[in-house]
């Protein structure tokens, strides 16, 4: 325990650090990489991304995905085809390693993906297929968690 700099009064302090992983922190994780991977990849990352771990899926959306160039190649049909095609053939080039990526943040094997994109809208959606039940695996997690905290019947 500790005191306030005013005088005050005690202050509680805690000292305890969390290391568990939450869905959320996998999620914000998963979010940053792929932000990361992106500027990378195309010079400029997505100005939004959420993603969102169902079961044994990580669905990943990203709005405003575009470089300026492309945004202006969106004005036309031939453009918005062109957008697209270079964006699939990237990202088929690309799956090993955003699935690594991905499988490598929420500690499991991606078993494959998937990858589409909505020109107009600017807006491109990932899904990764794991071969493990994350929310599961966490829920068991915080419940071994929560009996070692229990006390103990002698």
């Amino acid at each position: 325990m500790a005191h306030s700099a005013a005088g005050a009064g005690p202050t509680l302090v805690w000292t305890h650090k969390v290391t568990r992983r939450t869905k959320g922190t996998i999620e914000a994780e998963v979010c940053n990489a792929v932000v990361r991977f992106q500027r990378e990849q195309h010079g400029r990352g997505p100005t939004e991304v959420r993603a969102s771990v169902l079961g044994d899926l990580v669905l990943v959306r990203c709005s405003s995905i575009f470089t300026p160039t492309e945004a202006r190649l969106c004005a036309t049909e031939e453009g918005r085809r062109i957008i697209k095609s270079a964006r699939l053939e990237l990202r088929g080039i690309n799956h090993c390693e955003v699935e690594a990526m991905v499988g490598a943040i929420v500690g499991a094997k991606v078993l494959r993906s998937y990858y589409d994109m909505d020109v107009l809208g600017a807006e491109q959606v990932e899904v990764f297929v794991l071969d493990t039940d994350i929310e599961k695996r966490l829920l068991r997690q915080e419940l071994d968690h929560l009996n070692s905290l229990a006390p103990r019947k002698t």
